[in-house]
């Protein structure tokens, strides 16, 4: 069972970002060359019929960073700026919309990723077209599913591409994405047990998809369930939560994640888990300690951890990195 619900005076992220094009960049974009060279190109890049295997474990991070970067230039700029500049009555109209929409963002991002909600793509953000508010839609991969089972595995603890950058330029996560973020985890880490609490239900009550899950996670660690308690699955995904509000270094939580779902994969396990914990020369979580951060400090990796080109250019194309 589910419930649909229209949300009036939205519109999806997508058509938010292509209303900020002129016609000759829509047609540049979507019929010269923009969105199919995009995705030609990323697929071209590498030939295989295992594409992403292929690319985790063949493609230097140097190669990603540059090829991502090059596919984020083939984008048109400032698409979000335009879009609010179209909705905005005012200069000053606009610096509230703007503002508005980031705030919003910074906490549906953080709010998202202590419940480990992924899929975090241009169709499942809404905006409010009045107030400038986002409004976060289907909930499907929750709980750290998309890192754990989806077959590409997201990296990305939210989304914090391009576009929201440059709508912040030139300050870009510095300012009121951080600030309110930093506001967020702190107030969410102070009610860290009335949280935990409310998510104690899913341990009782334990989905559908969670009851599948399990059984998917035994398969893929060649594990039985034999001798295990009935509700283990939602324990450990609860236990991943809190150590969310504990200051844990983001990027070991997510590793933990990928490591319950593809540690099988050998060779490949390996190359995400390393692209997953960053490198110390250009990531600040692989810098940081792994337990005893403050709320600045896992921000800091947050934010790392998400707008990383080595991250966005192995995601699954689908979710539009580029963007």
């Amino acid at each position: 069972l589910g419930l649909i619900e229209w949300v009036d005076n939205t519109t999806v992220l997508q058509d938010f970002l292509d209303d900020g094009m002129s016609e000759d960049e829509r047609k540049r974009f979507y019929y010269k060359s923009g969105a199919s060279i995009v995705r030609t190109k990323f697929l071209q890049w590498e030939k295989s019929s295992n594409l992403y295997s292929a690319l985790y474990q063949k493609k230097s991070r140097k190669e990603c960073v540059e090829k991502y970067q090059e596919l984020v230039n083939l984008v048109p700029k400032n698409l979000l700026v335009k879009s609010f500049l179209k909705l905005s009555s005012s200069p000053e109209a606009f610096m509230i919309l703007r503002t508005k929409y980031a705030q919003s963002h910074a906490v549906i991002c953080l709010s998202q990723w202590v419940i480990g909600i992924g899929d975090r793509h241009l169709g499942n953000f809404l905006i409010d077209k009045s107030s400038g508010c986002e409004v976060g839609i289907d909930f499907g991969h929750a709980f750290g599913s998309a890192t754990q089972f989806l077959p590409v595995p997201e990296l990305v603890p939210f989304r914090l591409t391009p576009q929201y950058l440059q709508l912040m330029s030139p300050l870009g996560v510095k300012g009121i994405y951080e600030s309110t973020m930093i506001h967020t985890l702190s107030a969410l880490c102070n009610r860290r047990d009335l949280l935990l609490s409310v998510m104690d239900i899913f341990i009782k009550e334990p989905t559908i998809n969670w009851k599948a899950n399990a059984n998917k996670q035994l398969q893929d660690l060649h594990m039985s369930s034999e001798g295990k308690k009935e509700d283990w699955f939602p324990q450990q995904r609860i236990a991943i939560a809190r150590k969310k509000l504990e200051g844990v270094n983001p990027c070991i939580i997510m590793r933990k994640e990928l490591e319950l779902g593809h540690s099988s994969k050998g060779e490949l396990f390996k190359c995400m888990e390393s692209v997953c914990l960053g490198n110390s020369e250009f990531n600040i979580r692989a810098k940081m300690k792994k337990t005893g951060l403050t709320v600045e400090e896992q921000v800091d990796c947050l934010i790392d951890l998400a707008t990383d080109p080595h991250n966005l250019c192995l995601i699954y194309f689908g979710w539009n990195p580029w963007f």
